[in-house]
């Protein structure tokens, strides 16, 4: 899908965009091309189906290449007027490492932030399980200042246990 997009920029980084995405046929087929492309953390197809899905109903944040090519994208919900959701996430493998990942955040977080949200969570495998791939996920999070707040085993089930992470956005009445 390399053609013009008339979405305002939100943020660049090194020829690198970060643009909301309203269109839900680009949602899906964005989120379908990068999960596909990191089976260690998306390898289950009945899941990775239903993310490619549930995204078209929530807002959606894409980081865009210098040719409009989808790199990682941020796709987010909102619970109770007040808690910012990371629904899904994923950048290719590729660019994983060089800012990607914490750009979109960034722009997720002051987009949570004028929405009034006090905190953020994110449901991740917890460290229960022992596989790089989440311990990597996991030192995301932490480096972009979540903190774990509880592993759930029936969450997901007992050979997935879920942990949640949260941060708060320091947004007290």
């Amino acid at each position: 899908m390399n053609e013009t997009f008339p979405q305002e920029t939100l943020e660049m980084i090194d020829d690198i965009q970060i643009v909301e995405i309203e269109n839900r046929v680009k949602k899906a087929f964005y989120t379908r091309e990068i999960l596909e492309k990191l089976p260690e953390w998306f390898g289950n197809k009945p899941a990775l189906d239903e993310y490619v899905e549930k995204v078209k109903e929530f807002p959606y944040y894409a980081a865009l290449d210098i040719e409009g090519k989808c790199i990682g994208f941020f796709s987010v919900k909102i619970h109770y007027q007040h808690t910012g959701d990371i629904f899904v996430c994923g950048v290719l493998p590729e660019y994983q490492h060089n800012g990607v990942g914490k750009a979109l955040y960034h722009v997720v977080e002051e987009n949570f932030i004028q929405k009034d949200c006090k905190y953020v969570i994110v449901k991740t495998l917890s460290d229960i399980v022992d596989f790089e791939p989440y311990a990597q996920t996991r030192r995301f999070y932490t480096s972009i200042g979540f903190e774990p707040l509880i592993t759930l085993t029936e969450m997901w089930d007992e050979e997935n246990p879920c942990l949640i992470m949260f941060k708060s956005l320091g947004k007290y009445d």
